[in-house]
Order: C-alpha cells, then structure tokens, then sequence
C-alpha cells in the first residue's frame, strides 16, 4: 500500500530545486553545528543516484535514521532544514521500510521522531509544509495526542496561508488525518471551532465565485468537511458555529459546473441532516436549510440532466432524501416563529430577508410567547443586542422587534425591561443613541424604543 502522497505541482517543483542545491557540510562540521560523522553519511547519499541512495539507506537503516533526525534537531538555518526535510520525506515515499527505522526510535527517546519536526513548525510555510507532510506520514505510528493538536493547528495556518498552494496543501493534510477516526475525535475535541475556521472561509470563497480558478482546492475542502460530517458531534459545532456555511454550501451546488463538486456539496448537506446527536438537533439543521430557501435550490438540482436521467444514483438518492424530510417538515412541523427562533439561534443570518420582523400578523400571533420562561426570548434579544453592538443591521431589526413586542405585551414588558438586571436592558437601548455608533437608522431605531418605553412607563 503505497503511503500518503501530496498531490502538488508547486511542492513537487520547491523539492526538487531544494534537492539541487549544494549544502557546506564539511563546513557545518567544522563549525560544530553537526558532527563530522553525519556531515559524511548525508555526504555519501547526496553523491548517490536516487536508486543507489535509497538502497544505501535500506542496508544502513538504524544509522541513517539516527543520523538524519540528529541533524533535524541541531540545524536552524532555513536552507539546511528544507534541505534535510526534503531528504527524509523522499526517504518516507521511497523506502517504507525508513518509516518503521523512525518509529523505532521511540524506544530510545520517547521524543523521537516526532519532536525534531515538531520544533520547525513555526517557520516559513515551505519547511513548516515539509514538517507537517512528514509528521502526518508518521502518524500511523499513533504519536501522542499533544503531537497531533499541535499538527492541526499548523494545518490550520497553512490552510489560512494567503497563498493558494499552501492552503491546498494544508487541506490535504487535513484530510489525511480525519480519515483515521481517533484523530477525527482529537480535531473534534480540541480547537475545532478555530481550526474549521480557514475551511469555513474557503467554502464562503467558493460560493462567491463557484467556477472561478482552484476548483480542485474547492473540491478538497469540501472533501475534508465531508469526511468530518459523518462525527455528528462536529456537525453540531460546525453548524452552531457557522451557520452561513449551509447556505454557501447550497450556492455551491446550485451554480458549480462541475458535477463533482455538486455531489460532495449535496453529500455534505445530507450528512448534517442525517447525523446527528439528536432529533430536536435535526429539526434546528432543517431549519437553517430552510431559512436558506433549500427547497428551491434541491428542486432546481432535481430538474438538471443527472437528475432526470438518473445517471447519478448517490446524488438523486441524496437530494431525494433533503427534499422528502424538508417537505414533511414545511407540511406538519415548522412555522414562521420556528423561522424567528432559527434567526435568533444563528444571530449571523438576522436580516430583512425574513417577513417576520415587518409582519403585525406575525407579532400579535406570537408575541404573547415572549413571556414565557420568565421571558426567556427577550433576555435573547438583549444578549444579541449586547454582543453585536457592532452589527448595525442586526441591532436595528431587533429593535424593531422590541418595538412590536412592547406595543403588544405592553406594561408587563416594560417593567421586565426597566428592571431587569438593574436596568441595564434599557441603559443597552439607550446606548444605541450615542454619537459613537455613527448610524442614524440606528439612532432612530433606540429613540422610538425608548419612546415606547417612556410612554407606557406613564
């Protein structure tokens, strides 16, 4: 079975013009960095044919695995570390046998061999690329849990890399490590939010422009989320965290070319409905889809060609599958304040788009609701108003809210408002008035909530 290989034009091109250049052994031992010995056997190899090198290493594979990790650890200057790094991973894809050498040296130093690639991950993209590509070939060796944290972390930088070869293989890496199921659990139980954070941009990229260039780095990174989306734990997160992320991924599908990556985006969607850690928590997902006008974009999918002429049977299952528990959803479950409490859960997705906010029907239906829970609903409106003070919009639709709210519970309401945590509700509201915040709509918004407040206080 052959190991984990990167697929990198770029990365392919930078080992090979590492490889040509000429490294000053003799004066690097000369200088103490390295000993005279490991300056002759990594001597010898670079004088070798790639063959005659490999088989070299085969005969010597206690030595040259010493040897080669020795100098990883002493060497800091960039062009000796990508020199070595470039080495031991043409070693790792060459000679499997090198591999099980490395691992060995666990029982000398349960350090090795991991921490001599560890220590140059906060370089230039390029070794800390070599450092992870060879730690992740490494890790069938099961590598303590810190190892592996420290690996997605790095991942995740290289994935936020403004260069687009990075960031492919970044994701590659990625999903290499996800494959494996107790590293699936580790990215899950550590950092997941900040970690998901570069891939969620990546996919929001992709839906801006669906058929730009990049369109294999586009299909890796829904490859990576597929692979995380059979975790229903991580969908949960996933889906609280970025709750855009269902709508980019219908936008994908609807205006991507490539059949592809239409597949794994409408796979993905599948998954998050399908798993997860409870029924309430699928209803929430459906919801979201919901609030994205899925019905529609499933139902353009179904009219295109591989869904009429049933060529794609895994795809037409799946969009078949969205479409009945969407469906069934709309005709006995959902309302338009299931639709309301969607927004609140997801804050990001608070906008005009939804009729509710401008609906009088809508509030004298359901504002009564609002006091349930010792107005449970409303310390969500005020918490929202608190933490995104910063959202202009949001701000104003919620005040808007709060406006109905009060016109239609009335005295009840005020006085929660008033009192509630010292009054701290309404010095939130009346904050809004405040020159600094700089939006007039938003200024007005405040002046008629507190308006509604003063005047049913009398």
């Amino acid at each position: 079975m052959p190991e984990f290989t990167i697929d990198s034009s770029f990365l392919s091109d930078s080992k090979r013009i590492i490889s040509e250049r000429i490294i000053p052994w003799e004066g690097l031992a000369r200088s103490g960095v390295v000993s005279e010995d490991d300056a002759n056997h990594i001597k010898i190899l670079e004088k070798q044919s790639e063959e005659n090198r490999n088989d070299t290493v085969k005969s010597q594979l206690e030595l040259y695995s010493k040897c080669l990790l020795t100098i990883l650890s002493k060497v800091e200057k960039d062009d000796v570390v990508k020199n070595v790094l470039t080495l031991i991973n043409e070693l790792l894809l060459k000679v499997p046998e090198f591999i099980e050498a490395l691992l060995k040296l666990s029982t000398i130093d349960k350090g090795l061999p991991f921490d001599p690639f560890l220590k140059h991950l906060n370089k230039d993209a390029l070794v800390s690329s070599l450092s992870l590509y060879n730690l992740t070939i490494l890790s069938k060796g099961s590598p303590d849990k810190e190892v592996i944290i420290t690996m997605f972390n790095s991942i995740s930088q290289l994935i936020e890399n403004s260069d687009s070869n990075y960031q492919f293989i970044g994701v590659q890496l990625l999903q290499e490590l996800v494959t494996t199921k107790k590293y699936k659990t580790i990215y899950q139980q550590n950092n997941l939010v900040s970690n998901f954070k570069p891939i969620n941009s990546l996919i929001t990229k992709s839906a801006a422009h669906p058929n730009a260039t990049g369109l294999q780095l586009s299909y890796n990174v829904l490859l990576a989320t597929w692979i995380l989306s059979f975790n229903a734990e991580i969908n949960k997160s996933i889906i609280h965290n970025f709750p855009q992320l269902s709508g980019s991924l219908l936008t994908i599908a609807k205006d991507s070319i490539k059949l592809k990556i239409v597949r794994i985006s409408v796979a993905i969607l599948k998954n998050f409905v399908s798993v997860c850690v409870s029924s309430n928590e699928q209803f929430n997902v459906v919801k979201l889809l919901l609030f994205h006008d899925a019905l529609t974009t499933l139902n353009t999918l179904k009219e295109r060609k591989f869904a009429q002429n049933g060529s794609d049977e895994e795809l037409c299952n799946d969009l078949a599958y969205l479409s009945d528990i969407l469906n069934e959803t709309v005709k006995t479950k959902l309302t338009s304040f299931d639709e309301y409490l969607t927004s609140l859960d997801n804050p990001k997705l608070i906008s005009w788009a939804s009729p509710t906010h401008k609906s009088n029907e809508f509030w004298l239906e359901n504002s009564g609701k609002f006091k349930d829970s010792n107005y449970k609903l409303i310390k969500k409106i005020f918490e929202i108003l608190s933490t995104h003070q910063n959202d202009a919009t949001v701000c104003i639709i919620l005040l808007n809210d709060l406006q109905y709210l009060i016109k239609n519970i009335g005295q009840d309401l005020i006085h929660f408002i008033n009192t509630e945590k010292g009054g701290q509700y309404k010095f939130l509201i009346m904050s809004f008035l405040e020159n600094n915040h700089g939006n007039n709509e938003l200024k007005y918004e405040a002046l008629k909530t507190i308006q509604l407040l003063v005047g049913h206080s009398f």
